[in-house]
């Protein structure tokens, strides 16, 4: 019987609750790295970049002004340590001229 107890606690050590919290905690950090690497670039200012993360994938949705733009944000995601895959969806709708133009006086 005591054989069968010590087996049982060293089938155990594979699985703990400690390495469950890790796996949360590196989830959580990819997060906020991936949201400060979005807010460090141009798209800082744009509030319409949203991101999921899945399994070590990133998926990013949104729109963004520029090829440009849509390319920083997936460069600057892949470079994060963790990070297998990124998934582009964002969407490119160049801001209208209007928008652009400036009042001179």
């Amino acid at each position: 019987m005591y054989k069968d107890k010590v087996k049982f606690l060293k089938s155990l050590k594979y699985w703990s609750p400690m390495s469950q919290h890790i796996s949360i905690d590196r989830a959580h950090q990819l997060n906020e790295l991936i949201s400060h690497a979005i807010s460090q670039t141009s798209l800082a200012s744009r509030q319409n970049v949203q991101y999921r993360v899945e399994q070590e994938q990133v998926y990013l949705t949104g729109i963004v002004s520029s090829y440009y733009e849509k390319q920083l944000a997936q460069e600057s995601v892949s470079r994060i340590q963790g990070v297998r895959q990124v998934h582009n969806s964002l969407n490119v709708e160049p801001a209208s001229r209007a928008a652009l133009s400036v009042d001179l006086p």
